[in-house]
């Protein structure tokens, strides 16, 4: 057993030894950080974006939205006011549950270890959410069907967790807030269409170490085919000329895909788009934690089963959502 599962283990046990039928219980420190970290591994953005503690429900930060000016003042002239002006942002806390009931006999009876494998699908529960809504979140989408099975991309679940925030590709496109997209037109990703999108970004796009870039499998799939071809004209892109800045092992974390530009490229797996790329600074999203891993168990007395619940409450903004583009319309072939 990894340290990980023990550790799960032992935050199921704080509840599930207290032989009541109805017991909760907050992880303590610092467990509660070695098992944030195993429910999370499966969230890529967990990783690479920045995440806060939320001491409130609602967590409010400072925006500026006229910035200061200098101006060159001759001696004895009196110096030109700079105007300042600022808003607030909101970072609203949400709660993720997932709860399955298992036979006592099927606890009782296991091997391997039932238990263990609750645990793993409760984290890579929570984590798939945590991502689908980060990525593709859309809080006015069309949500009416009653069940998930009955959902469909149109018309989603009315508990979808991708109804919690505004995601990263969804903002990344939003006319009038993001920066200006690049229209690829149905044309195959290239060099060039990142180059125009670090343009528009302006100053966002200025330094290149903070920008990052999300590429659906789709996408991320042709990148690494047309990455073994020295000659562009070849059906693609010759990547491997542009891959420079390359991060060291442990800077870059699981789904890196390439650099191109200075600008790191990761796979994003979860999205449900297939012809957008979305570039961003990564000081625009920031991940706001009001509560951590919960974990509950309860005994269902009369069916003899036991009730196993993980819950969180998370937060998703941007800071600035100018800071965000897209390359959309991208061709959705799949290059052989």
């Amino acid at each position: 057993m990894s340290k990980k599962d023990a550790l799960l283990r032992k935050a199921l046990a704080v509840s599930v030894d207290q032989g009541d039928s109805d017991i909760s219980s907050y992880l303590p420190a610092p467990l509660a950080t070695e098992v944030l970290e195993y429910v999370r591994d499966v969230n890529i953005l967990r990783k690479i974006l920045n995440t806060f503690t939320m001491t409130t429900r609602t967590w409010k930060k400072p925006k500026r939205s006229s910035g200061m000016s200098a101006y060159y003042i001759p001696d004895g002239v009196q110096a030109t006011e700079s105007g300042f002006t600022s808003t607030s942002l909101e970072w609203v806390a949400k709660k993720l549950m997932s709860y399955t009931v298992i036979d006592e006999e099927a606890v009782e009876d296991s091997q391997p270890d039932v238990i263990s494998q609750i645990l793993k699908d409760f984290a890579d529960a929570v984590g798939e959410a945590e991502e689908k809504a980060m990525l593709d979140g859309d809080t006015t989408h069309l949500a009416t069907a009653p069940d998930p099975t009955s959902a469909t991309n149109s018309n989603w679940y009315v508990k979808d967790a991708r109804l919690m925030f505004k995601g990263i590709f969804t903002a990344a496109v939003e006319a009038g807030q993001a920066s200006t997209k690049v229209d690829a037109a149905g044309g195959a990703f290239d060099v060039d269409m990142v180059n125009e999108a670090i343009y528009n970004l302006g100053k966002y796009g200025r330094n290149k170490r903070n920008l990052i870039g999300l590429v659906p499998s789709l996408q991320a799939a042709n990148v690494r085919a047309n990455a073994k071809f020295a000659d562009a004209s070849v059906s693609g892109l010759a990547l491997a000329a542009y891959v420079s800045g390359m991060p060291s092992a442990a800077e870059t974390p699981d789904g890196f895909l390439t650099v191109i530009y200075g600008v790191r490229f990761f796979e994003a797996p979860q999205t449900a788009c297939t012809d957008q790329i979305s570039i961003f600074n990564k000081t625009s999203p920031e991940i706001g934690d009001r509560r951590k891993i919960k974990v509950a168990s309860g005994l269902v007395i009369e069916q003899d089963q036991r009730k196993y619940v993980i819950s969180e409450r998370i937060a998703f903004n941007f800071n600035y959502q100018a800071a965000m583009v897209a390359i959309d319309s991208l061709s959705t072939t799949l290059v052989s």
